[in-house]
């Protein structure tokens, strides 16, 4: 992990580049990896619908040297796109990964991820991953596909995380959820928040919720897909106090007394 432009992306970095990044989404992806770590869980990490790195270059600064880090969009081929969800494009995703990390460890599989199988994942990414990113399609039939590709190529103890299942605009995606748990799954929810709804094998899934119940004082537990999930969304003060364990939250208390010893003065 690359700790000084982790801690600058997180601080403004990722303002740089175009995309969706929810406020807290960071913070529960640093936090998961970190719980992985402590579990000393290995391997690489991906991406199905990478648009620009917004929320890739975040998990290739969390991976580590010897983890490979997928990348999977259509890139060029935008005439698949068939619900104009996002605008892949290679070139400007290279530029922005090389400006915040490097392009060391990057595998890039440019093609419609419904051609693509687990076992093909699991080849490009040196074996089992242990965080794999969706937001690709957001038809039903789609979000189906993408979640039996990652179930299929997660690490024991790895995490799903899926963009927009409740938003409000992309109904395909919770369509396509339902329809692949309903029948027998390995991977259960366990945390919604952010705009991700997180999933994992069932033996981590009670440690996991509990480290994103410790982002929220108000945070609640509801029932999803027949499994206990921890609801959660971050307060402005909860992720002040988070900042504050980066470097580049002292230069935000710096700023903010500033600003304050000159307001009473």
């Amino acid at each position: 992990m690359q700790t000084k432009s982790l801690n600058a992306y997180l601080a403004h970095g990722h303002q740089l580049v175009k995309g969706w990044l929810f406020p807290g989404a960071p913070q529960a992806i640093v936090l998961l990896s970190e719980e992985q770590r402590r579990s000393r869980l290995s391997g690489g990490v991906a991406e199905i619908g990478v648009h620009h790195g917004k929320l890739f270059i975040l998990l290739y600064l969390l991976s580590s040297d010897n983890e490979l880090a997928v990348a999977i969009d259509l890139f060029s081929h935008q005439e698949l796109n068939i619900d104009h969800s996002g605008a892949g494009d290679l070139e400007c995703f290279k530029r922005n990964l090389c400006r915040h990390a490097d392009t060391r460890r990057l595998v890039v599989h440019e093609g419609d991820s419904m051609q693509l199988t687990a076992a093909q994942l699991l080849e490009l990414g040196g074996g089992p991953l242990r965080m794999i990113s969706i937001d690709g399609g957001h038809t039903a039939d789609i979000t189906a596909h993408d979640l039996a590709t990652a179930e299929g190529a997660l690490a024991e103890g790895g995490i799903v995380l899926l963009d927009d299942c409740f938003k409000e605009m992309w109904p395909g995606v919770i369509n396509g959820v339902h329809r692949y748990f309903s029948e027998p799954r390995s991977i259960i929810p366990f945390g919604i928040g952010a705009n991700k709804t997180f999933f994992c094998h069932r033996p981590f899934a009670a440690g996991y919720a509990a480290v994103l119940r410790k982002m929220d004082r108000k945070a609640v537990e509801q029932e999803f897909l027949g499994n206990p999930v921890v609801c959660f969304n971050p307060s402005p003060w909860t992720l002040g106090r988070w900042f504050r364990k980066v470097d580049a939250g002292r230069m935000f208390r710096k700023i903010y007394h500033d600003i304050g010893s000159r307001l009473l003065g």
